[in-house]
């Protein structure tokens, strides 16, 4: 069993592109009834198009407001005001093979289709935006780590720091533990 779990009344999920975000995200949401966020939920329209930062700001700010959720996505949602609202972070941090082979799959995958945590609009389709993302995802790995550190550097939010598989399955069963006590 894990050491030390956190309080997982507010959870930040985070890692780099086809680290597991929105799966771990689900199943901890699922596991302790609570509402799941997702960032890309929040931050696209159609099209792939990003909504103004403020926009996703303010309606970030309402829901995690609320007493308990499980928030999912990149960096770019370690705000102030999330780590101040947080009582854990997972950061998942897959090495760069495994991630782009989930990028790769997950692309094949949802073909044609809209990924439940995207708003309608955004069809996975395989080819030069795909590549393009797989691409930055490669290039982006060790910059991703540094702005993740950094931005964790200080809050005293507990974080709890997945590289492998067998962590990830540990935490889950460790929190499913915990969540069948309550």
């Amino acid at each position: 069993m894990m050491r030390d779990l956190p309080c997982l009344d507010r959870v930040v999920v985070v890692g780099a592109n086809g680290a597991g975000k929105t799966w771990l995200a689900r199943k901890l949401a699922a596991m302790s009834e609570r509402p799941l966020i997702h960032n890309d939920a929040l931050a696209l329209t159609t099209g792939w198009h990003h909504r103004p930062r403020a926009d996703v700001a303010a309606a970030r700010a309402r829901l995690i407001a609320e007493p308990a959720w499980v928030l999912e996505g990149g960096p770019s949602i370690l705000t102030e005001a999330v780590l101040a609202r947080a009582t854990a972070v997972i950061w998942l941090d897959v090495a760069w093979p495994r991630r782009i082979w989930r990028i790769f799959w997950r692309g094949l995958r949802y073909t044609g289709q809209v990924r439940p945590e995207h708003p309608p609009g955004n069809r996975e389709w395989p080819g030069l935006r795909q590549m393009r993302f797989l691409w930055r995802a490669w290039l982006t790995d060790g910059a991703f780590r540094t702005v993740v550190a950094e931005r964790l550097a200080g809050t005293g939010v507990a974080v709890v720091r997945l590289t492998r598989n067998a962590d990830v399955s540990a935490f889950i069963k460790a929190a499913g533990e915990r969540a069948e006590r309550l």
